[in-house]
Formats: C-alpha cells, sequence, structure tokens
C-alpha cells in the first residue's frame, strides 16, 4: 500500500508546517532518505525526505500552504503497485467517552476541560494525570482550547512582546490559527496608527521602496556589520609633498596624455605600495580559510545617484600613477553613466573610500565583505603642527581611517599598515620608482 508523506513536527510547540517548495515533481522516481520537499514553521525552514522508495504520487499540498502536522501532503508508490487514490484517513476515536484515569478525569473537570482534547500517553491512549497538567501547563503559555483564540505558541510569546491584543488580530492559519506573520502584520498597523496619531502635523513627502541597489547595499552592510568584529585605527598624514607631486604631475600628464591625476590616484598608488609590505591585509575570509592575494585589486567607493560602487583597479601594484589616473577616471565615469561591466567591479581585494571632497575631516567606514579591511579618506585642510624644534607650522593634513576585520588582522598589524602608508604620503618619491 502506498507509503504517505506526513507533515512532520520538527519542534515542541509546533502545530502545522508551510510548504516552501516541492524538490520532486509528481511521478518522479525517489529514494528513500532523499529530500524531496522544503516546509517552514514559524522558526526553521527544512528538507523533508522521502519515508520509502518508490514514486511520488498524489501530492495534496502546493507552494504556500500550510499544512497541520501529522496530514498527508503526498504518497509514495512502492514498486509493483498500481496508484488509484489516495487511501481514505484511519477514523478517528469518538470523542464522546475518552478514556482516562479517574485522576485525570476529577482533574479535568475541576478546571472545566473537555478531556477529548487532551491527547493521551497512557496504555492504548488513555489519558493520564499527568497528560491534563502538561495539556494545562500548555494551555497557560498559550496553546489554544475551545472557547480562546487560536494561536501558535510562538505567535502569543511575539504579541507579548510587541504589546498586541490577539483578539484583535486574524488569523490565516489552518482553522483561522494566528500566526507569528499575523502578529508582526497587526504590530506594522499598530505602528502606523501611532505614528499618524501621535504626529499628526507630520506629511510623507515620498515613499522610497528599498529595491535595486539601495537594497544590496543594505543587505550586504548589514551582513558585514552582523559578521565581522570591526575595529578602527587613525593616522595624521602630512600631504603638503603629496599635493605637490599630484600638481606637477597632473599639469604634465594632461598636456602630454590627457589625463588628470587625482589625489585619490595616488592613494591607491600609496596603498598598493603598503599593501605588498602587508599581506595580511590585502586578503579575503573564506570559509574557514584566509586568503592573501597576489595581485592587489584595490576599489574606489564612487557615488552614483541609486547609491554606491565600487569599480576596481587591478594590479594597481604593478601600475604607475598616470596609468591609474585614466582607469580610475574611466571606470569613474562608466559608474556615473551606467555603464560598468561587470569586470569592473570584480576581483577587489581593498577598498578606499574618499568623502574628502565633501569637507568631511574623518570618518569611519564599514567593510565591504569578504575584504580584510577598508581606508576611510578625510579632508585635506591647513592646521597647525608642532615641527623641529618645537616650532609650531601650518601644514596640510589629512587624517586617514582604516576599519578592519579582527579575524583578519590585528591591531598591531593596522598600525604597521598606516605607518607605512604615511611614510609613502609623505615621501612620494618612493612611488615613482
Amino acid at each position: 500500500m502506498p507509503v504517505p508523506v506526513i507533515m512532520p513536527k520538527f519542534e515542541m510547540a509546533q502545530e502545522s508546517g508551510k510548504i516552501l517548495r516541492w524538490l520532486k515533481r509528481e511521478g518522479e522516481t525517489v529514494a528513500k532518505g532523499e529530500a524531496i520537499l522544503e516546509v517552514e514553521t514559524d522558526k526553521v525552514a527544512m528538507e523533508v525526505e522521502a519515508p520509502a522508495s518508490g514514486t511520488l504520487i498524489g501530492i495534496r499540498a502546493s507552494p504556500g500552504e500550510v499544512v497541520p502536522i501529522g496530514e498527508p501532503i503526498a504518497y509514495i508508490l512502492l514498486p509493483g503497485e498500481v496508484w488509484s487514490e489516495a487511501p481514505a484517513p484511519s477514523p478517528l476515536p469518538s470523542p464522546a467517552a475518552p478514556r482516562a484515569t479517574p485522576l485525570a478525569e476529577r482533574l479535568a473537570q475541576a478546571h472545566g476541560l473537555d478531556l477529548s482534547a487532551v491527547p493521551g500517553t497512557g496504555p492504548g491512549g488513555r489519558v493520564t494525570k499527568a497528560d491534563v497538567e502538561a495539556y494545562l501547563a500548555r494551555q497557560e503559555v498559550g496553546e489554544a482550547y475551545e472557547g480562546k483564540v487560536k494561536a501558535v505558541p510562538a505567535a502569543r510569546r511575539l504579541a507579548r512582546e510587541l504589546s498586541v491584543d490577539l483578539r484583535k488580530v486574524e488569523g490565516t492559519g489552518p482553522g483561522g490559527r494566528i500566526q507569528s506573520a499575523d502578529v508582526l502584520r497587526a504590530a506594522a498597523g499598530m505602528q502606523r496608527i501611532a505614528e499618524v496619531e501621535a504626529l499628526p502635523h507630520m506629511a510623507v513627502r515620498r515613499r522610497v521602496p528599498l529595491t535595486g541597489m539601495r537594497r544590496a547595499i543594505a543587505e550586504r552592510m548589514t551582513r558585514s556589520v552582523r559578521e565581522a568584529p570591526q575595529f578602527t585605527v587613525s593616522i595624521d598624514v602630512v600631504m603638503d609633498r603629496a599635493l605637490g607631486v599630484v600638481e606637477d604631475l597632473s599639469a604634465w600628464a594632461e598636456r602630454a596624455v590627457g589625463v588628470r591625476v587625482t589625489l585619490t590616484a595616488l592613494l591607491i598608488r600609496a596603498c598598493a605600495w603598503a599593501l605588498r609590505r602587508h599581506p595580511a591585509l590585502n586578503a579575503t575570509l573564506e570559509g574557514e580559510e584566509i586568503l592573501e592575494w597576489e595581485d592587489v585589486n584595490i576599489g574606489v567607493a564612487v557615488a552614483v545617484p541609486e547609491g554606491l560602487v565600487v569599480p576596481v583597479v587591478h594590479a594597481a601594484d604593478r601600475k604607475g600613477l598616470t596609468e591609474i589616473a585614466r582607469e580610475l577616471e574611466e571606470k569613474a565615469a562608466r559608474a556615473r553613466e551606467g555603464r560598468l561591466r561587470p569586470e569592473d567591479l570584480q576581483g577587489g581585494t581593498f577598498t578606499i573610500s574618499n568623502l574628502g571632497m565633501y569637507g568631511v575631516d574623518r570618518f569611519t567606514a564599514i567593510l565591504n565583505p569578504p575584504q580584510a579591511a577598508i581606508l576611510a579618506v578625510g579632508r585635506v585642510a591647513r592646521r597647525p603642527v608642532v615641527g623641529e624644534g618645537d616650532r609650531v607650522e601650518v601644514r596640510s593634513m589629512a587624517t586617514l581611517t582604516l576599519t578592519a576585520d579582527h579575524r583578519i588582522v590585528d591591531g598591531a598589524q593596522a598600525a604597521r599598515f598606516l605607518e607605512d602608508l604615511r611614510i609613502a604620503l609623505e615621501r612620494p618619491g618612493i612611488l615613482l620608482g
């Protein structure tokens, strides 16, 4: 006879499961233990395995449907069998005269409890005093029974946390039972009402759906903060000589090859030089391994109307300043015009975010996963500094802040990298060799 595939119980408080998707189609041959569908409860999503080898037949629930635990959702037709129709479910015992011990009956009567609602664990399904006590305990934490609001325990806990009155919530589960999703919808509605009532003068200018690039940025940055233990170190750099190199080289390059050398291009070259000396920062974390990369591929965050993109200058450690400037100019232009190619965004091993052009003195950037570090660059500004002989001098200064993944990099490594980067920017002649 065909073997039923039933809605399994994964959790103690589970009363139903939602079909996410079928991994096998009706009529396909399946092996015992092979995953045939995915089911979701209030807490987890799990695969359901075939209880026998044969042909999957008689699928009774579609994706999105909520099915009580223990209900057949399909059948496995054994080899040699012929499918006619789903076997009739076994008749349920009459609830009129439940078998129960005298102690169980007295306890149920004292609490006004219908014993037909209590599952028995005694011999032959007999309801014991322990069964009644367990049922009453579940009832106190939200187990549904006749005359009460029907809700799964997880929904009741959530309702208490969010101060939601379950009597005002419409349930979408089996038999109108309230699920956690129903409580969340009700809480969201309450929040909207509360906002309108509390701030009647506030008008929404527009609603912007969190889609496309904005959603991708939100998900990526949230994952970065959630997964990576991030720390920051900062250093102040005297930028006078770096600015002089940029000015001199840019004037020549524009006339000779039509390229404008920028401070960002020099920063890329300086970072590439320092990363060669500190390969632990030119790395990514993948699974249980830290990968230190041979190539130094530096991404530069570029603001676009939709959000942020990070085109990559590949092999920056093997390119001259003019070549880096040309590549950066071309890719930044493509980014602003929405014409970036896939290869423009791939393979980054380190990222620079420069907000100096917006007048920002210093800031902290969030890691670009799975990279080990990102450099935040503030504006170049004239500041008083103490020079030789304790003389106060006014110099062009910039603050560089490195954010690093503590799973990959330690504080001392980050500090040594920043010190070498400071040397490269304060003595930029070493980058031209």
